[in-house]
């Protein structure tokens, strides 16, 4: 399994954080990323962001995420992602910060989670936490 970490994912967690992560994994290609929950939370505000400025569409990562429901519900069940073109396309429209920190997403975090969709944008996607 080839998994790519965000840059904070690679960090050791400060004193009192989690080490939690929200992963996708292309199930063909053996292959996932890992984000961080704090930088989830942020991408996850900027998609609600566009979408409340009607830029976007409400996507099904955005939709569970708010719902609480597929992988955000109580249980954590993994989900497939059902809207890829349209989930690479709404990531389009965030910009990442320039410098890493807590609850942000850098541009080069953004740019590679977004490479990694559109890599496998054809395959089967599963998301969950753990």
């Amino acid at each position: 399994m080839n998994e790519i970490k965000t840059n904070w994912s690679k960090e050791t967690p400060p004193y009192g954080a989690f080490d939690d992560y929200v992963n996708i994994e292309s199930i063909d290609r053996k292959e996932r990323i890992l984000i961080r929950l704090d930088k989830f939370e942020y991408l996850i505000s900027k998609l609600f962001e566009n979408w409340r400025k009607q830029k976007s569409k409400y996507i099904q990562i955005l939709k569970e995420w708010n719902e609480c429901s597929g992988f955000n519900d109580i249980d954590e069940k993994p989900s497939i992602i059902m809207d890829n073109r349209d989930t690479i396309n709404a990531l389009k429209l965030i910009e990442g910060v320039d410098e890493m920190k807590f609850a942000t997403l850098t541009k080069k975090d953004l740019d590679i989670l977004i490479d990694f969709l559109v890599r496998n944008e054809k395959d089967k996607l599963k998301i969950w936490k753990e």
